[in-house]
């Protein structure tokens, strides 16, 4: 039996793990549009998860919630901070320091 548990929650564990590393891939491509959009440099070329809860989409189905931070520099020495929030998989939110945020 406890083998069984092991087996179960090393899949559950593998799954959520997939998923997380899919939902990263989807926020850097965000964040680098929205760079290139904003005539900034995406600084580490990367994003990192800063929180993650459960919430309801549009069609009242629970999806994860999932922020992100980035960082970007508009003259090349001054490192500036963005946000971006999916629901699932699709972007939420875009913010970044020196812009107005963006909701979709």
């Amino acid at each position: 039996m406890a083998e069984m548990l092991f087996i179960i929650g090393a899949c559950v564990y593998s799954l959520y793990w997939l998923e997380a590393m899919r939902c990263k891939e989807i926020a850097i491509s965000h964040a680098r549009r929205e760079c290139k959009r904003c005539e900034v440099q995406l600084l580490d070329q990367t994003v990192h998860q800063i929180r993650i809860s459960l919430s309801r989409d549009m069609n009242d189905n629970w999806r994860v919630w999932r922020e992100y931070q980035f960082e970007y520099t508009e003259d090349g020495e001054t490192r500036r901070k963005g946000y971006q929030t999916l629901l699932g998989h699709r972007l939420i939110r875009m913010a970044m320091e020196t812009f107005d945020p963006i909701i979709h």
